[in-house]
């Protein structure tokens, strides 16, 4: 059997949402095909939870030792929204060691954490992305010139992070100051992008039998201004899947989300996020390591399809080793 270390915690505010996601894995995962340990990295310690009892990781090899044996592993289920396990720094250490992790390279994992960045390539690939301007904190900047080129209102949001910390709706201009510093306290890269009044969905896309699939597309109502922190971890957001669009646009959405994934290399598990402005999806954000606690969008959209827990966490890990 596989020894799979489920990494999870990480250096950001996401850390409590990784913690929840890694449990899942545990519960969920095949243990006929998996021997999981729960592997907590954090800025004091990276530690292992074996039989009730918490070691030390070595850095140097990724092992830990409980009663005199080593433990090696023979592959990561990464599971950190956010720095270090979202941005490409823990995938450069595992490719060093050699060891497999359920996430694209170090590249695509870079790419697509810095927003940015992202919606600039995949704009030039010819998919539809907002507007958006990146203001670095020690710099200088006009609200008059933010309002001229994204209009109002806008969104404010760190370059950098993810669950939506530290982004805000902007719908005066006297507010933009308010918002880049809340911003800038996650980010010292911030993207202001335009307003695009429409529906909202994401899509999640996996490996399944050796095929890029694209999971059936969830509708995001929020009871807040947008899709915040609080709508999507405290309840205030209704999730509807499938999604109550026309067979024609779930199919382009699908067919967009599976395209996304081939063309940034992504590996394991994906959910790309849209707005759709009359029947155009503009592409707002791809996350390479979203959330999978109990509660989260990709569980509910495979489980439409009838692809249980442990058959989704069986199909990352066997899409990446």
């Amino acid at each position: 059997m596989k020894k799979v270390a489920v990494v999870c915690g990480g250096y950001s505010g996401e850390a409590v949402v990784s913690l929840r996601s890694a449990q899942m894995v545990m519960d969920n995962i095949d243990r006929s095909r998996f021997v999981p340990t729960k592997v907590i990295i954090d800025k004091l310690s990276w530690k292992a939870e074996w039989e009730g009892v918490t070691y030390p990781i070595d850095r140097n090899d990724f092992t830990f030792t409980a009663k005199g044996t080593k433990h090696r592993f023979d592959g990561v289920f990464m599971i950190i929204h956010g720095t270090p396990g979202e941005d490409g720094l823990l995938q450069g250490y595992f490719e060093i060691l050699g060891i497999p992790v359920t996430t694209g390279s170090v590249y695509t994992q870079a790419l697509t954490f810095n927003k940015k960045a992202t919606t600039r390539v995949l704009s030039s690939m010819g998919f539809h992305t907002a507007r958006s301007l990146q203001i670095k904190a020690w710099e200088p900047y006009s609200s008059s010139f933010i309002v001229q080129h994204v209009g109002l209102p806008c969104f404010v949001k760190p370059n950098c992070g993810g669950s939506s910390l530290g982004t805000s709706r902007v719908n005066s201009a006297e507010e933009l100051h308010l918002a880049l510093d809340m911003a800038f306290q996650v980010d010292d890269h911030v993207i202001i992008e335009e307003f695009i009044g429409g529906i909202e969905v994401t899509c999640g896309v996996i490996i399944r039998t050796g095929q890029v699939m694209a999971l059936p597309i969830t509708e995001i109502v929020s009871k807040t201004e947008f899709f915040d922190f609080k709508a999507k971890y405290e309840g205030l957001s209704e999730e509807i899947t499938p999604a109550r669009l026309s067979p024609e646009l779930t199919t382009n959405i699908q067919d967009l989300s599976q395209d996304i994934y081939r063309k940034l290399e992504c590996r394991g598990m994906i959910r790309v996020d849209y707005i759709i402005k009359d029947t155009t999806p503009y592409v707002i954000e791809v996350n390479t390591t979203p959330g999978f606690s109990e509660a989260s969008i990709i569980p509910q959209q495979a489980a439409v399809v009838g692809i249980s827990k442990t058959e989704l966490i069986s199909a990352v890990i066997d899409s990446c080793f």
